[in-house]
């Protein structure tokens, strides 16, 4: 999930043009005309490990990046949104599930990373799978699995996500 140089020209308060200068102790676009700096946030993701029996809920992916791989379910925080209900929207949205939220996994983030993620661990609301559809904008297929016999997963985070899920569960 690396980003490439963001795609900012003009600064947003005078419309002259970004130049590339060194800030802070980092590299930044700044305004030569009116000094305005671009401090560049991290994106927040919340993602949801749902376990149901034993076995994990994963989504194989329509869009990309990972188009055709086998993740979590996963998501943006929207500013201002409470990051566990971020959580529960996404798992929703996605699978069509009831769940709520059993504990937090970790949060992950790396150096040149643009993401911070914040894994969640979570049961189906009645232990009722019925309803499970997948959305077919962002996810083509919906399965369970067991916890040791996962298919290839699309992010290096996941696999992370997955070996803290194990340890907290007893399943390494």
């Amino acid at each position: 999930m690396e980003q490439a140089t963001p795609p900012f020209k003009y600064c947003p308060m005078c419309a002259a043009t970004l130049v590339e200068k060194y800030v802070h102790d980092a590299h930044r676009l700044t305004c030569p005309e009116c000094g305005y700096i671009l401090f560049l946030a991290p994106k927040l993701v919340a993602v949801v490990a749902v376990v149901h029996q034993g076995n994990v809920l994963l989504g194989r992916r329509n869009i990309d990046p990972g188009l055709g791989e086998w993740s979590f379910v996963s998501g943006y925080i929207d500013r201002g949104e409470k990051v566990e209900e971020a959580a529960i929207r996404e798992v929703k949205e996605e699978t069509n599930l009831a769940v709520q939220l059993e504990r937090l996994i970790g949060i992950f983030s790396g150096r040149g990373n643009p993401y911070v993620i914040l894994a969640f661990q979570a049961s189906v609301v009645n232990g009722d799978i019925s309803a499970i559809a997948a959305q077919p904008d962002e996810v083509s297929e919906l399965a369970f699995f067991a916890l040791d016999k996962l298919p290839a997963l699309a992010f290096p985070t996941d696999t992370a996500i997955l070996q803290a899920l194990q340890r907290q569960t007893g399943h390494s």
